[in-house]
C-alpha cells in the first residue's frame, strides 16, 4: 500500500428492502407475521480496483449504477457485504454537504461547528473564517439563520468549509451539479489547485467535460458491476455508449407502443403512413451519421391544393428543431392536387445529424409563400430516431438532399 491511496478487494454490497412497512400499532397487529419478508437488492458485485496517492480518479456510470454506493462505502457510511476496503491516509468525503449544519445556528456559528467536525480548534477557524465567507460569496448573511439560507447558499458554505480539511484522500460527488455558474468556476479552480497538490480525489459525476478535465483514470461501474477500469477517453466512450443503448431501447420501445400523437391541420391533405429507410434500403429507427437514409410519407388528399410544403422536421428536444427538410423551400414543386389524390414523397441523401436521438415532426401546408400558408396536416413528434456511428463533419445544408414525388 505505500504507493497506493485505496485499495478496493472484491467488494459487494446487498441491501434488505422489507416488503411491509407497518405504520401504526393497528397495522403492526393486523400485518403480524413471525417473520419479515425482505427483497435483496445487490448495489455492487465483487468490484476490485486501486487508486495510487496524487490521483484524480472518477466514477462514472448510469443513475442508479452503485456510484454513490462505492462512494459511501469508501466513506465508511456503508459497511461492505462482502470484500476488503484499504484506505491508507485521511479521509474527507464531500456526498452530502452540509449533513452536520444545523438550521436553528447562524452561518457564523455553523462554520464554527462545521470546522470542530472536520477536526479544526477554535484558534484555526479564527484564521480562516474570513476566506470561508468571501468564497462562499456570504459575507451579509452570516448572521442569519441558517434555515433561511436558499440550498445554494448552504452548499456554497458547506463546501467552502469542507475544502479546508487536512486530509490525504478527498471522495466528490456531484458537487459541480449545484450552484451557479460562478461558484462553479471556483469550483473547479479548487480542484486545479488540489491535483497541482498532489492530493487524491475520487471524482464521481455525469458531466463527462469535467471528467474528461481532471481525471487520470476512471472505472465504469454498471448495474453494480464494474465494467472498465483505465484510461480516461476509453471509460467515457464505453460510458456513453451505454447510455445510447439505454436511450435507444427505450426510443424503439416507445415507437412501437400506442402513442396519443398530436395533430393539427384542416384536413384537406392527409399524412397515412411514413417511415425512414437506412442505407440498405429496410425501414428503421436507427440511421448512421454521415450515411445514406431515406424518408418515404404516404399523402393523401381530401380537397384542392395548389401547392404542397411537405415538410421533415428533426428536433434534439420536443419544443427545438434543429435541422429541417421542406420541399418549399427547396423550390421542389410537387405540383396542384386535387381531392382523391394519392402520392408518395421520398426525401433521401446523407445523414447530416451528429450522433444521438432526434425527434421527428412530419407537416404538409398549402403555401403560398413563406409567410402566408395554411396548416394541412401536422403530426408533432409523431416519432424518435437513433442516430449512431462517427459524426457528420459537412453542414445541416439540404445540397445533398434528393427529393422525389410519385402520384399512387
Amino acid at each position: 500500500m505505500d504507493d497506493l491511496a485505496i485499495k478496493v478487494e472484491h467488494i459487494s454490497k446487498i441491501f434488505r428492502l422489507p416488503h411491509e412497512k407497518n405504520t401504526s400499532i393497528k397495522s403492526a397487529l393486523i400485518n403480524f407475521t413471525p417473520r419479515k419478508r425482505f427483497e435483496m437488492q445487490q448495489a455492487l458485485k465483487d468490484v476490485s480496483f486501486e487508486v495510487k496517492k496524487g490521483e484524480f480518479f472518477g466514477i462514472i456510470g448510469r443513475n442508479g449504477s452503485g456510484k454513490s454506493t462505492m462512494l459511501k462505502l469508501l466513506a465508511g457510511i456503508y459497511s461492505p457485504t462482502e470484500g476488503i476496503l484499504q484506505i491508507n491516509g485521511k479521509l474527507t468525503p464531500f456526498i452530502e454537504l452540509g449533513v452536520g449544519f444545523n438550521p436553528e445556528l447562524t452561518g457564523r456559528e455553523n462554520v464554527y461547528l462545521n470546522g470542530a467536525l472536520l477536526g479544526f480548534n477554535r484558534r484555526e477557524m479564527q484564521a480562516m473564517y474570513k476566506d470561508i465567507v468571501e468564497f462562499a460569496e456570504l459575507e451579509r448573511f452570516m448572521d442569519q439563520k441558517l434555515k433561511n439560507y436558499s440550498s445554494g447558499m448552504q452548499v456554497r458554505l458547506a463546501f467552502s468549509i469542507a475544502i479546508r480539511a487536512k486530509s490525504d484522500i478527498l471522495l466528490i460527488d456531484e458537487v459541480l451539479a449545484v450552484g451557479d455558474v460562478n461558484f462553479q468556476r471556483k469550483c473547479i479552480g479548487v480542484f486545479e489547485d488540489l491535483k497541482r497538490a498532489g492530493r487524491t480525489i475520487v471524482f464521481v459525476s455525469h458531466s463527462m467535460g469535467d471528467v474528461r478535465e481532471f481525471c487520470d483514470r476512471v472505472a465504469v461501474i454498471d448495474g453494480g458491476d464494474l465494467l472498465f477500469c483505465g484510461s480516461t477517453e476509453e471509460g467515457i466512450d464505453l460510458y456513453n455508449k451505454l447510455n445510447f443503448e439505454a436511450e435507444r431501447q427505450r426510443t424503439e420501445s416507445e415507437n412501437k407502443s400506442p402513442r396519443n400523437v398530436k395533430r393539427f391541420g384542416n384536413g384537406k391533405a392527409r399524412i397515412d403512413s411514413y417511415h425512414f429507410l437506412n442505407e440498405e434500403g429496410k425501414k428503421t429507427t436507427r440511421l448512421s451519421a454521415a450515411k445514406k437514409f431515406s424518408v418515404e410519407i404516404a399523402i393523401s388528399f381530401h380537397g384542392e391544393v395548389k401547392n404542397p410544403a411537405i415538410g421533415i422536421m428533426f428536433k434534439k428536444n420536443p419544443q427545438e428543431i434543429l435541422y429541417g427538410i421542406n420541399n418549399f423551400y427547396e423550390k421542389f414543386k410537387v405540383g396542384q392536387m386535387k381531392k382523391g389524390d394519392r402520392i408518395k414523397f421520398r426525401a433521401s441523401g446523407v445523414m447530416p445529424l451528429a450522433s444521438g436521438i432526434y425527434y421527428v415532426s412530419l407537416s404538409i401546408t398549402d403555401a403560398r409563400s413563406a409567410a402566408n400558408y395554411s396548416e394541412l396536416d401536422l403530426l408533432d413528434n409523431v416519432l424518435k430516431i437513433n442516430v449512431e456511428g462517427r459524426d457528420y463533419w459537412g453542414t445541416l445544408a439540404t445540397d445533398n438532399i434528393k427529393l422525389e414525388v410519385t402520384k399512387q
